[in-house]
């Protein structure tokens, strides 16, 4: 066994000798014209291909003024050296190894435990070879110098191998003030993340038909968990270097783009990630994007001040946006509250409460491949289908369920409001809500039980004053095609559950299938989410739907559907406030929802519009 050498101090500033500016001898030709008070890499120590190496440098010049140096200062010079090859662990290989075994496996380890095991374990035909020329694989040898920039980006020669800046002041005449040099060395270079997993789609029903090949669409929801959250005393298990925005986002961008979504809907989306990351990128594939931020104060976040939001992203070669809305759960609970509470000391410490800078992202979307075909349905400026998707993040408080209600209330009450109802809906987003809380069985069943848990604790009175009925029929696309929600969409060491929904109007869209979620024992490969293959805490959602083919039957006296747009930006009027579905039982042209208990809950099973699909063709 060969204990390795890993490049010391990765991630930190070592000063080589010290400055002669600071020993008070030598002429002042001599001198540096600066003095480099601190160099380190801004997040992590494990450079990655094709992504720039942050590091910040700080340098004091001779009167004493302190800057941070992007590249500009003419009175140093930078230089980048590629080390040796120091390959990974064989068990964990996104761990530096730290164990070389010369006499049995000759294989990598980065710990005691994995060399022990690989010593008394591993099949022998998992054994390397040994090498012939060991002394090639000795971890103490030259560097190479790889470049002479401030910035570098590695490249596919770096893979497996450490890298060490170089910041070297200068004197007046340009000479290298080599005692005041400082050097920083990383971990070893990791390769781009590789091609996205695939997930096995699950159809809804064991028919196919070629025709709806044509008039699918596909929606993929995704907690991508903000860099301002992605933090060590959050998540102390998941190595520092794949926390780093600077790996996450290859593996989420790889996993956007295999999806092949039509619709993307994001949270925890910070507004640089958007700017700089994921419009230009998702725009290369065919998406236009729209942002909103949370109404929350900006946070200083490294070096600049930044929100995060959610995101919404469709195909440009099938939908066209026609309208855009915000819903500010704060603006609507203030005007709510003023109509329901009775008092001014009762309203403030209602909107006290309510105000914590959600919303949700809505948009208007027109199929520009498949028409309208009955006068009923909505239809864009361009006779094709309309469909509204929305998109939002509810207060994630685990002791606010009363606000999360709140929110969830406003955000149907508002859809309903501007929608009138006939337009088909998608609800997508992170809801902070268990299957078994009062938001999920206000969304699914209209109303919420008078004894559930949830309504228990209602410190400042919200849930009193709210009549907790709707009549918006929605289903869960996991529900609907699996009979149960996905197991899992969050996982850490802290929770373990699902929060996440692709929420739809079953009588106007049918669900064909959804993507599988990785079961427990893939997520507790690396202890919990995020990983160093999962670069969220959440598991992002996939659902396939088609449009209805036949018209939906309205009753007597509701103004519903028509050929035109609803007022979705002007806050129109609610239609009357009745949609085509009453949970006391609704019927469609092509099916009749049942309800046994007259709870309010459809059984899917027998609504016969929701299609069979080959999982092959999805």
């Amino acid at each position: 066994m060969v204990q390795s050498s890993p490049p010391r101090g990765a991630g930190r500033s070592s000063s080589q000798g010290s400055s002669s500016s600071r020993s008070g001898s030598g002429s002042d030709e001599d001198e540096a014209c600066v003095t480099v008070m601190r160099a380190e890499l801004m997040r992590g120590h494990r450079p990655v291909v094709v992504s720039e190496v942050p590091v910040y440098v700080a340098l004091r010049d001779r009167d004493g003024r302190l800057f941070e140096d992007k590249g500009n200062c003419k009175h140093v010079r930078y230089r980048w050296m590629r080390g040796p090859v120091i390959k990974p662990c064989f068990f964990h290989p996104h761990k530096m190894s730290q164990i070389r075994d010369v006499a049995k496996t000759y294989l990598c380890y980065c710990s005691k435990e994995c060399f022990l095991r690989g010593w008394h374990n591993l099949p022998q035909h998992l054994w390397s070879a040994a090498s012939e020329d060991d002394a090639a694989d000795e971890p103490i040898a030259e560097w190479c110098e790889v470049a002479a920039t401030r910035h570098y980006c590695p490249s596919q020669q770096d893979i497996d191998r450490p890298l060490r800046m170089d910041i070297i002041p200068l004197t007046k005449d340009g000479r290298d003030a080599t005692p005041g040099m400082m050097s920083i060395t990383t971990g070893t270079v990791i390769p781009t993340p590789k091609e996205a997993r695939t997930r096995r789609m699950i159809s809804n029903g064991g028919t196919f038909n070629a025709e709806w090949l044509s008039k699918q669409f596909k929606v993929m929801n995704w907690n991508v968990l903000a860099d301002l959250y992605a933090t060590e005393s959050v998540y102390p298990y998941c190595e520092k270097w794949a926390l780093s925005w600077n790996w996450r986002k290859h593996l989420i961008l790889k996993e956007l783009k295999s999806m092949a979504a039509d619709i993307i809907t994001l949270q925890e989306v910070q507004k640089d990630a958007f700017d700089d990351w994921f419009r230009p990128q998702l725009a290369e594939a065919g998406y236009e994007g729209i942002y909103q931020p949370k109404k929350r104060e900006p946070i200083f976040h490294r070096g600049k001040y930044t929100t995060e939001g959610c995101a919404t992203f469709y195909k440009t070669t099938r939908f066209k946006r026609v309208d855009k809305q915000t819903y500010d759960y704060d603006k609507l609970s203030a005007a709510e509250v003023r109509q329901l509470f009775p008092d001014a000391q009762s309203e403030e410490k209602a909107l006290q409460r309510l105000s914590k800078g959600n919303v949700a992202l809505a948009i208007v979307l027109e199929d520009q491949h498949i028409k309208v075909s009955h006068g009923s349905q909505s239809c864009g400026p361009n006779g094709g289908h309309a469909i509204a998707v929305v998109n939002t993040h509810i207060l994630c408080d685990p002791g606010a369920a009363d606000v999360k209600l709140w929110q969830g209330h406003l955000l149907l009450q508002s859809i309903r409001q501007q929608t009138g109802g006939s337009m088909p809906l998608l609800i997508c987003g992170d809801f902070n809500s268990t299957p078994e809380s009062a938001v999920y069985e206000y969304f699914r069943r209209g109303n919420v039980r008078s004894d559930h848990e949830d309504l228990r604790k209602d410190p400042v009175g919200l849930v009193k004053q709210l009549t907790l009925r709707h009549n918006t029929l929605m289903a869960t696309a996991y529900e609907t095609c699996t009979g149960r929600e996905a197991s899992f969409t969050n996982y850490t060491e802290d929770f373990k559950g699902t929060l996440d929904y692709i929420w739809f109007s079953p009588d106007t869209l049918s669900v064909l299938a959804i993507s599988q979620v990785d079961d427990e024992s893939q997520l507790t490969q690396e202890t919990a989410l995020p990983s160093s293959t999962r670069p969220s805490d959440h598991v992002s959602l996939v659902a396939t739907f088609m449009f209805h083919d036949s018209p939906v039957e309205q009753e007597a006296g509701q103004q519903g559907g028509g050929r035109g747009l609803p007022s979705f930006l002007a806050g129109g009027g609610s239609q009357g406030g009745h949609g085509g579905y009453h949970m006391g039982g609704g019927h469609l042209a092509t099916g009749t929802p049942t309800s046994s208990s007259g709870d309010g809950i459809y059984n899917m099973s027998n609504m016969h519009y929701t299609r069979d699909y080959a999982a092959q063709y999805l």
